[in-house]
């Protein structure tokens, strides 16, 4: 048996001036499930909090043990946490906790099974020894043919002609039945081999039926024991128990959608979804639920910086000896270990018992909102939770549930990408600013434009008021042409010849929408990692202050040039490119591709 007790003396101001006395507790058990019923669960990512209430008549003034059973083994009994009262004589004494194993009797265990299965295991054992005996007929059989056949061919004596017409008559039996014998002997060992598997898949299962059968002769019992002490008589008693339980998490998931009427308002529709998945063995019928975004599981203490030293390197020709050394045994060579350590940081440090006086509040009613119900966000310092307006049942079922955080209409800003040179195609993209009140967790997404399924895409952490893009796919309505490079080489220069290569290229934009877009095009330039190998862009000029009416220019930190063109219904825009590349003659080049 394990218990654990921790005990925390509170007194209600009806009760401070008396201490309660030492009589003998009365006991008054409570089952978790039927006497208990859940009122509100948080949900975390790794765990949850569950707050169950028991409400109970007291008639007589005294001390009683309110003992607890049933509860998960996903239940963390050191998160243990009571509150309660109704502001009338009741302290709370005491609070522990233990797991007991009771073992019940070979009439309660259904046995039924365990049977069929080991008189399938007779049965299979009683067809091998069969087939065994069969075999080691065959094997005399083929015993005593061999030895005839020695004993024939050993004679000495002057053999006649009857003599060779029996033995060619013998011989022609012996092949026969030699031929009868190995196929008799080959189906004999497959069935043995046969049967043997099934009866070794028989002894499996009958083993793990016995190890689930002793598990269920030895019951464990989960018990919470609270001892109260009530100051007065004919008096109902409110308590409210609220432990961390495992093996249960939620996550995020969304849907956007986006039609095309609403691009020029620059609208998003993103409805955000909490997928909750429950393995606890504890289901959650008609609970008010709340999804927090908090991360118990990383712990609350930052990690230890080491100092950083510096000193002389050990020269490798030094090393590289000492090595070679202890390979030949010249030199003793010596190991240290180093042991890691890792603790796991619970999110209640230390389990609060403490009693309080509580008024009895009403169920709190869910806010009338129209179309979706959207949950209420209550932010602290490091979190956030969202409070579904609706109750819900969550069984322990390990499938995922679907519930509705919110529906978030947010402004965004779309825009075209184009890399021509390695798609000719335009990739729609939202810009999208997070103004709701909510916290985006990372989660997968399901993008849908006019109704239609586009892609599935995912959204990483977004904190309110942050950016992220959502790629919303190509769009056949921007079209994209890349003309091929034009390429004119030569060789300049009178002592030092290097090679000259000019290269042109052009991409040309087309918008065949009515309303205007921006589209940003991005194409390589080439970057020298050689002093005497000089690129020279010519077009465009980066240095001109004046732009085109139809884009900018910039060169990014890639060396890569970036065009943000805005294209007006209708119209289009050609982007020239223009540079040249000097090399010395006696040299060749290569270009890579770089990250």
């Amino acid at each position: 048996m394990e218990a654990q007790t921790i005990t925390t003396l509170t007194s209600t101001p009806s009760t401070a001036k008396e201490a309660p006395p030492t009589s003998k507790a009365s006991i008054v058990h409570f089952n978790i499930d039927q006497q208990c019923p859940i009122q509100y669960v948080t949900v975390y990512n790794d765990r949850a909090e569950v707050t169950r209430r028991i409400q109970h008549h007291f008639d007589n003034q005294g001390t009683y043990d309110l003992v607890f059973e049933g509860f998960s083994p996903s239940v963390d009994l050191t998160s243990l946490h009571v509150s309660g009262g109704t502001g009338k004589a009741c302290t709370i004494l005491e609070v522990s906790y233990q797991t007991r194993y009771e073992t019940t009797t070979i009439e309660e265990i259904d046995l039924t099974p365990l049977d069929q299965l080991q008189n399938e295991f007779n049965n299979v054992q009683v067809d091998i020894d069969k087939h065994q005996r069969e075999l080691t007929r065959i094997v005399k059989q083929r015993a005593w043919l061999d030895g005839r056949a020695s004993k024939l061919m050993n004679q000495d004596e002057h053999l006649n002609i009857n003599d060779l017409d029996l033995m060619q008559q013998f011989m022609d039996f012996y092949h026969k039945t030699l031929l009868k014998l190995d196929n008799e002997t080959i189906h004999e060992e497959n069935e043995i081999k046969k049967l043997t598997q099934q009866k070794d898949g028989l002894s499996s299962k009958i083993n793990e039926h016995g190890v689930e059968g002793q598990a269920n002769r030895q019951k464990t019992k989960r018990e919470v024991t609270i001892t109260v002490y009530i100051g007065s008589n004919d008096i109902d008693i409110a308590l409210e128990v609220s432990y961390l339980i495992s093996n249960c998490s939620w996550s995020a998931s969304y849907d956007v959608r986006v039609t095309s009427s609403e691009i020029t308002r620059q609208q998003t529709q993103l409805t955000y979804y909490g997928i909750i998945v429950n393995k606890s063995q504890e289901n959650w019928p008609d609970i008010q639920l709340s999804l927090s975004t908090a991360t118990p599981s990383l712990g609350g203490v930052p990690p230890k910086l080491a100092t950083l030293k510096i000193g002389y390197e050990v020269p490798y020709y030094d090393y590289d000896r000492t090595h070679n050394l202890c390979a030949a045994g010249l030199l003793e060579s010596s190991t240290s270990s180093l042991k890691k350590s890792s603790g796991f940081m619970r999110m209640r440090a230390q389990t609060s018992l403490a009693a309080s006086s509580l008024e009895e509040t009403n169920e709190r009613q869910p806010s009338n909102m129209v179309n979706v119900l959207a949950a209420q966000t209550e932010a602290s310092m490091s979190s956030t939770s969202f409070a579904i307006p609706r109750r819900t049942t969550i069984d322990a079922d390990g499938k995922p549930h679907k519930v509705t955080i919110g529906v978030l209409d947010l402004t965004s800003t779309f825009t075209y990408t184009v890399i021509p040179k390695l798609s000719l195609h335009a990739y729609l993209k939202a810009s999208t600013v997070n103004t709701s009140d909510k916290q985006l967790l990372a989660g997968p997404a399901s993008v849908f434009m006019d109704n239609n399924f586009v892609t599935h895409s995912a959204i990483d952490n977004v904190c309110v008021g942050d950016t992220f893009d959502l790629p919303l796919g190509t769009d056949a309505s921007v079209k994209v042409e890349y003309k091929p490079a034009k390429k004119l080489t030569d060789t300049q220069g009178l002592i030092s010849k290097v090679h000259h290569e000019n290269i042109r290229h052009e991409i040309h934009l087309i918008n065949t929408k009515s309303t205007e877009v921006i589209i940003y095009v991005y194409e390589q330039v080439p970057l020298s990692s050689d002093e005497k190998i000089k690129v020279k862009l010519i077009i465009p000029d980066l240095r001109s202050k004046e732009h085109n009416l139809n884009y900018t220019v910039t060169m990014n930190d890639s060396n890569n040039l970036e065009w943000k063109c805005i294209l007006q219904g209708r119209g289009e825009c050609r982007l020239p490119l223009e540079y040249t590349v000097e090399w010395p003659k006696d040299k060749r080049v290569e270009f890579k591709q770089v990250n």
